[in-house]
C-alpha cells in the first residue's frame, strides 16, 4: 500500500521558532535535498536507517500504511538538524506491539506519528555537533506536527539509551525498552587481536563452531539478486510463524533497489554456486548494519552457517572503514560471545489526553515486560539478524 496524502503543503514551517531554531515539515523525500540531508546523518554519525534513500524506498513501498512527515531544523540558512517521521496508519510491527499490552486497553482513534519506524535499528533527531538544542527543537516540531496531522500520538521508535531518551522521561514521555540491538565497536588492529581478547575456551568453541557451520560453503560478500533475498528472508519468517507482511516482498525489493550503493551483505553459497544464507546489510559512514537474516530452512540447522558468516562478518569489518559493526536484534547471546555489546532501543510515546497519557505508561510497563520475558524480545516480529 502506498503512502496517503493530505491537503498539507510538501513543507511547511511548524508554528514559531523554537528557540533559535526554525523546524520545517516535509511531506516527502522528493522534497528534501539529498546532499544535505545524508550530509548531516555523515556528520551526526547516523546510520543507513536515517538515509535519504532509506526514507525513499520506505516511501515507495513502504510495509504497512504511512504517510512522510519529516523534519528538518535551520539555524538561519544551516541545515542542523533532521528528523525522520512518519504518520503511521497502519504496521504490523506497531499492532504486534499493542497486543503485548493486554488488557490494557488504549482507544486509538487515529494515527501516530512516529520518528520513524520499528523496523530500522535507531530512531529519533540528530543534530549536528554544536547544535544540540536542535535535537530538542525538533521533538517540539514533532508535537507540533502530531497536532496538525491529527495523530493521537507521537513519539520516537528505537530511541537509544543516550541523553536525549533521558529528557524525553523528564519531558512526561511513557517509554518501553522494546528490543536490544547489538554492536561490536572495531578498535582491534586485526582480527587476530581480537580473538585474542576472548576466553580460551569460548574462543575454542567458536572456531570449532566456525568451521562446523561453513563446512563445504564459500562465505563472503556478494550482492545477490532481490529474488534471492525474498526468498531466503521469507523462508525464516515462515519458519518462526510470522507473516510475510512484517516484511513484504515489494519492501524488500525497494530497499535492494534504492539502497544498493552502500549494500554489503554477506553470503554463503554451497558448492553448486546457489546462495543458500544471507545477512543483508548496508554501510553508511562508519556504521555496518546488518539488517535481516535469509536462510534456506530445511537444508541447515538454525544456527548454521550463523556462526562461520557472523565471524567473517566481524574480520572484514576489522580490516575494513567500519567502525561498528552492528549486527541488529536477536540471538544476543551468540552475538555476545563474538564481542558485540547489547545496546537497548525504546519506544518513547506521548499524547495530549490525559486519560490516554495514563493508559500510554501503564501500557509500557506491560510491554516491556512481556517483550523481556521473550528471549528473543520484540524481536519475535522483528526478525532481523
Amino acid at each position: 500500500m502506498g503512502s496517503r496524502t493530505t491537503t498539507l503543503m510538501d513543507a511547511q514551517v511548524l508554528g514559531g521558532p523554537t528557540g533559535r531554531y526554525r523546524v520545517e515539515l516535509a511531506r516527502g523525500v522528493a522534497g528534501i535535498d539529498r546532499d544535505a540531508w545524508n550530509d548531516v546523518v555523515n556528520r551526526c554519525g547516523g546510520a543507513i536507517f536515517y538515509a535519504w534513500e532509506w526514507l525513499a524506498a520506505f516511501e515507495e513501498a513502504p510495509p504497512g500504511v504511512f504517510e512522510p512527515a519529516h523534519l528538518l531544523a535551520y539555524d538561519g540558512e544551516e541545515l542542523a538538524g533532521v528528523c525522520p517521521a512518519y504518520l503511521v496508519h497502519h504496521c504490523p510491527r506497531l499492532e504486534y506491539a499493542f497486543t503485548l499490552g493486554a488488557p490494557i486497553v488504549l482507544h486509538r482513534d487515529g494515527p501516530i506519528l512516529l520518528a520513524h519506524s520499528l523496523a530500522g535499528l535507531r530512531g529519533g533527531p540528530l543534530a549536528l555537533p554544536g547544535h544540540r538544542p536542535a535535537a530538542h527543537a525538533l521533538v517540539t516540531g514533532l508535537e507540533r506536527a502530531a497536532a496538525a496531522l491529527g495523530a493521537w500520538a507521537w513519539g520516537i521508535a528505537n530511541a537509544p539509551a543516550d541523553d536525549l531518551t533521558g529528557w524525553l522521561l523528564g519531558q512526561g514521555y511513557a517509554a518501553a525498552h522494546m528490543t536490544t540491538t547489538y554492536r561490536l565497536d572495531t578498535t582491534h588492529t586485526s582480527p587476530e587481536q581480537h580473538w585474542e581478547t576472548l576466553p580460551g575456551r569460548r574462543r575454542r568453541r567458536l572456531r570449532r563452531e566456525q568451521r562446523q557451520g561453513g563446512d563445504g560453503l564459500v562465505i563472503g560478500e556478494a550482492k545477490p539478486d532481490a529474488t534471492t533475498m525474498v526468498r531466503l528472508a521469507h523462508a525464516v519468517l515462515r519458519e518462526h510463524d510470522m507473516p510475510a507482511d512484517v516484511l513484504p516482498e515489494h519492501y524488500l525489493r525497494a530497499m535492494a533497489h534504492h539502497l544498493r550503493p552502500y549494500e554489503r551483505t554477506i553470503t554463503a553459497t554451497d558448492e553448486r554456486g546457489e546462495v543458500v544464507a544471507v545477512f543483508v546489510g548496508w554501510q553508511f559512514g562508519g556504521e555496518w548494519a546488518l539488517w535481516i537474516a535469509g536462510l534456506q530452512t530445511g537444508r541447515y540447522p538454525v544456527f548454521e552457517p550463523y556462526h562461520a558468516m557472523i565471524a567473517h562478518s566481524v574480520e572484514v569489518a576489522i580490516t575494513t572503514d567500519t567502525r561498528v559493526l552492528n549486527f541488529g536484534r536477536g540471538n544476543g547471546v551468540v552475538k555476545r560471545r563474538y564481542g558485540a555489546a547489547g545496546t537497548p532501543l525504546f519506544l518513547a510515546l506521548k499524547t495530549a489526553d490525559r486519560g490516554r497519557d495514563a493508559l500510554l505508561h501503564a501500557w509500557c510497563r506491560q510491554v516491556e515486560a512481556r517483550s523481556q520475558a521473550s528471549a528473543h524480545e520484540l524481536g519475535v516480529a522483528s526478525r532481523c539478524c
